[in-house]
């Protein structure tokens, strides 16, 4: 596509998006309904891909400290539209857990089968269907919407898919956390037609093709032994559409974090425990994403989980039992999540909040578990793992009703905190219990091993498969030394 046209495209897509929301002017910059993207679903003459030429060559121009700086103020400024986490934890006002998810989410696609790599972020098929309307990415329209301002300000010297990942690892190294190089050339596809292999959940943006079907439902699927038979079932790797399963299900991105749940003759079933969701289990699902179908190693699971579980926190505080959402929650249905549309938020009735902030920041239902996981979740910190050895952690509901976990000793230090049982998956497997008391000892250990996974995570892609490929082929990187 000309620059021309594209300079045209963007004008558009501002213009939409203020029709849309006057205070959020840059939304539509980030995500782009189905409906947009059916001529080449269709199969029309178009390339999946933007000119890897021009943009290479705008992309020596970039001044990267100052999109650095650009990112780093955007994510402490707490937009009302949006309002950014850590108040309601006493902590500052910050967008870096959602940056920080966002870039995880759009890197997380990758698969790695039979050494073949499919997915990762190159591209940003997060922003077109079927990506933006699964599940797991809840709410992150509204972090692509937030750094439109940024896209807007720089054009086409920054691609999204390069902006997505840059913008995670700057959310990290300005809130405290280690971050050792980064490296730009990732091109933008022009619709998602490649994710399709990857799983159709949502199809609400899109009507009248033949790819508009989900197929959310696995033929090919199996529990645990030990699991209780009315408990949803995981999908194995390969299904008979050739479909290609990195998680346990259609629209997730890694596992289910609430673990799978005992059956009553199961050993550890407790009657009258609130929940009885077996982190030992849960431990088997995390190796098998993470190692059989994504490459990565022992080391390298605990240290993306660790480390992606330290900024930020999640969202459930809002019960919709006994509304209209009840049976159909709004928070599943992509790729606006929103309760009412045109609005960009929860409920504004008063079932997720009053006034102002119903439906947004505290009030804010993502994916219905609630709470940090650090006791300062806008700067980088190491909780994650010290909590998760100091405490005794007990089952509890979120407020929307979520499978989750608190420290048994309600004085503790760490008692505002909560963890999934996908987190305390970590200690009921001796390998990596193994890991976690070295980083619980050795934060700088973790420090390093996490930079190092992180780089890993969100330089591999389906056209780059190797994570140094992008340095290899346009050496355009920063060790981030403009950083004091």
């Amino acid at each position: 596509m000309a620059l021309r046209s594209m300079g045209f495209l963007l004008t558009f897509l501002v213009t939409e998006g203020s029709m849309r929301n006057d205070d959020f002017p840059f939304y539509y910059l980030g995500t782009v309904p189905a409906w947009r993207d059916l001529g080449s679903l269709r199969g029309t003459q178009s390339p999946h891909q933007f000119d890897k030429g021009k943009y290479h060559k705008q992309l020596k121009e970039l001044d990267i400290e100052h999109l650095y700086q650009s990112i780093s103020k955007l994510m402490k400024d707490s937009k009302a539209f949006w309002p950014a986490d850590g108040p309601q934890d006493g902590d500052v006002a910050s967008y870096a857990g959602l940056f920080e998810r966002l870039a995880w989410h759009c890197s997380g696609t990758l698969r790695v089968v039979n050494g073949t790599a499919t997915g990762g972020c190159e591209g940003a098929r997060q922003r077109h269907w079927p990506e933006n309307e699964w599940r797991d990415n809840t709410n992150l329209d509204k972090a692509r919407g937030l750094l439109g301002q940024v896209k807007h300000e720089f054009g086409f010297q920054i691609s999204w898919s390069d902006l997505i990942t840059f913008a995670g690892t700057t959310a990290i190294k300005a809130s405290g956390g280690p971050a050792k190089k980064f490296c730009f050339g990732r091109i933008d596809d022009v619709d998602g037609k490649r994710s399709i292999p990857l799983g159709v959940e949502g199809v609400k943006e899109c009507r009248g093709n033949k790819f508009c079907k989900s197929n959310f439902e696995c033929p090919i699927a199996f529990r645990w032994p030990e699991q209780d038979e009315d408990d949803h079932s995981q999908c194995n790797l390969t299904q008979p559409d050739h479909r290609l399963q990195a998680s346990h299900s259609v629209g997730l991105i890694y596992v289910y974090p609430e673990g799978p749940k005992l059956k009553s003759s199961a050993k550890g079933f407790a009657e009258k425990q609130v929940h009885n969701r077996s982190p030992g289990l849960s431990a088997l699902e995390v190796r098998d994403t993470f190692k059989e179908r994504m490459g990565w190693t022992d080391r390298e699971t605990v240290a993306l989980i660790g480390g992606g579980h330290t900024l930020g926190r999640t969202h459930g505080n809002c019960n919709l039992t006994g509304t209209k959402w009840a049976s159909h929650p709004y928070n599943d249905v992509g790729p606006f999540f929103e309760a009412q549309a045109g609005s960009l938020r929860g409920p504004t009735d008063g079932t997720c909040g009053k006034g102002a902030s119903a439906g947004l920041a505290e009030n804010t239902v993502s994916s219905g578990f609630e709470g940090p996981w650090a006791r300062t979740p806008s700067q980088w910190n190491y909780d994650f793992f010290d909590a998760m050895l100091a405490e005794d952690w007990e089952p509890v509901k979120s407020p929307f009703g979520a499978d989750q976990w608190r420290t048994k000793n309600r004085q503790s230090t760490y008692a505002s905190t909560m963890r999934l049982t996908a987190d305390l998956s970590l200690i009921n497997d001796d390998t990596y219990a193994a890991i976690v008391k070295e980083y619980a000892a050795d934060h700088a250990k973790f420090d390093s091993d996490f930079a190092d996974a992180w780089y890993k995570l969100v330089h591999r892609s389906e056209d780059n498969p190797n994570e140094n490929d992008l340095e290899r082929k346009f050496g355009i990187c920063t060790h981030f030394e403009f950083v004091k």
